[in-house]
């Protein structure tokens, strides 16, 4: 094996490894957010959402990570994932009798 292949495989291991790093900060983000979050009309929703998004798209571009790590960065994104759609739609409303002024 040639030594520039050699480093690409340590380079490409550093890699995968930082993206599990930014990923498990982003699932961590969202689960503390997601809890804070009153509706999907939130703004801390919309930041769940990406961060979300973020995890899932970091996840696909991991190669070398062992099935160990892959499955538990899934379950977490699965979790925040069904943690999403569980949100309610609007917080409650309360309806208040009308009063006028004469």
């Amino acid at each position: 094996m040639s030594t520039d292949t050699q480093k690409l495989r340590v380079l490409r291991a550093r890699t995968d490894h930082d993206l599990l790093v930014l990923i498990q900060r982003e699932l961590e983000r969202g689960f503390a957010l997601v809890d804070v979050a009153t509706t999907r009309n939130s703004p801390l929703f919309a930041q769940v959402q990406k961060a979300f998004a973020t995890a899932t798209a970091l996840l696909s571009r991991i190669s070398g990570a062992n099935d160990g790590e892959r499955l538990r960065i899934e379950k977490q994104v699965k979790e925040l994932g069904a943690r999403l759609e569980q949100a309610p739609v609007c917080a409650s409303m309360r309806s208040y009798p009308a009063s006028f002024a004469s």
